[in-house]
C-alpha cells in the first residue's frame, strides 16, 4: 500500500494506492497540519503502508522547504517508511500527464495560490528545485503577494487574492461568469502563453478548485490570443480534487526508479 498526501493552503487530502486509488480522508490544513505526523503514523500501521508521497504547497529546493507562502505554522513529519516530498504542482503535473497520456505537459494549479509543474519527455523538470513557479512570476503592479514579493501573478488571481479583493470566494464569481472579467484572468493567460512559448508542450492542463473549473473554450481562446503561429498545445482541465495526492502517490510508488523522475527518499521532512 502506498499513500499520497496533498497538503494545500486550505485542505489536506489523503489517498491510498493498491492497484487503484482510494480516498482516505480530507482535513482542514489550518486545524490539522500540526497533527499530520500522527495521522500518517496511524495510517502506516493500519494500512501496512510501504511508502508515502507528500505534495506540499511550498517552495522546495534540494529536498528542503524554502518557503510556504500560503501555509501557516511548521511542517514536519518523521516516519518509519520512505517519504517523498515534492511541490504540489509538480505532483499535479506528473499525475495529469499520466492521466491524459502526454509526455510534454505544463500543469497549472489554481486554488488558494497558483502553482506550476513541468513534465518533459515524461520526466518532471525541477531545475535546482524551484522550476515552474509561475504563480510568482512578476506581471507588474504593486499588489503584495503572500510570499513577500510584489506584482506576482498569484497576487491577482490566486484564491486568497480574489477573496481579498472581492470579499467572497472565487467560486462565487463562476456563477455569473465574472471570474473571466477579473484582471488576473488575463494576466494568467498571458503568463501561460509565455510559458508555452518557452517550453512548447503538447498540452497545458489546469487543476485545483479554481483552475479545474475554468471554461476550456474561454481559456483556449484567451491563451491563443497571445501565441504566435506554430504553437498548438491542447488546453485541458482536470476536475479531480485528489489529483495532487494521486501524483504524490505515483511519485512514492516510483521513488526508486532509475529514471530519476522522483526526488531522493527522505525519512525526515522538516
Amino acid at each position: 500500500m502506498i499513500i499520497g498526501v496533498d497538503v494545500g493552503g486550505t485542505n489536506v487530502d489523503i489517498v491510498a494506492f493498491n492497484g487503484k486509488f482510494e480516498h482516505i480522508a480530507t482535513y482542514s490544513t489550518k486545524e490539522h497540519i500540526q497533527r499530520l505526523n500522527e495521522i500518517l503514523k496511524d495510517l502506516i500501521k493500519k494500512l501496512n503502508v510501504k511508502a508515502i508521497g507528500i505534495g506540499l504547497a511550498a517552495w522546495i529546493k534540494k529536498g528542503k522547504i524554502v518557503k510556504m507562502p500560503n501555509i501557516s505554522g511548521e511542517f514536519k513529519v518523521s516516519l518509519s517508511v520512505p517519504t517523498i516530498l515534492d511541490n504540489d504542482a509538480n505532483c499535479f503535473a506528473y499525475y495529469s500527464a499520466k492521466h491524459f497520456g502526454f509526455k510534454n505537459v505544463i500543469g497549472i494549479t489554481v486554488g488558494t495560490g497558483i502553482g506550476g509543474g513541468i513534465v518533459l519527455d515524461g520526466r518532471l523538470i525541477r531545475g535546482e528545485g524551484l522550476a515552474g513557479e509561475i504563480g510568482h512570476w512578476f506581471v507588474g503592479g504593486d499588489e503584495e503577494c503572500t510570499c513577500g514579493g510584489k506584482g506576482h501573478l498569484e497576487a491577482y488571481f490566486g484564491g486568497w487574492s480574489i477573496k481579498k479583493k472581492f470579499g467572497k470566494p472565487a467560486e462565487d464569481l463562476f456563477k455569473d461568469g465574472s471570474i473571466y472579467e477579473v484582471e488576473g484572468f488575463k494576466l494568467l493567460c498571458i503568463a501561460v502563453a509565455n510559458a508555452i512559448t518557452l517550453l512548447d508542450p503538447e498540452a497545458v492542463i489546469f487543476g485545483g478548485r479554481i483552475g479545474g473549473n475554468l471554461d476550456v473554450k474561454i481559456l483556449r481562446n484567451e491563451i491563443y490570443r497571445y501565441l504566435m503561429d506554430g504553437f498548438e498545445p491542447e488546453i485541458l482541465t482536470l476536475k479531480d480534487p485528489l489529483a495532487v495526492a494521486k501524483g504524490a502517490c505515483l511519485l512514492a510508488k516510483e521513488f526508486d526508479s532509475p529514471s530519476g523522475t522522483t526526488p531522493s527518499s527522505l525519512t525526515d521532512v522538516s
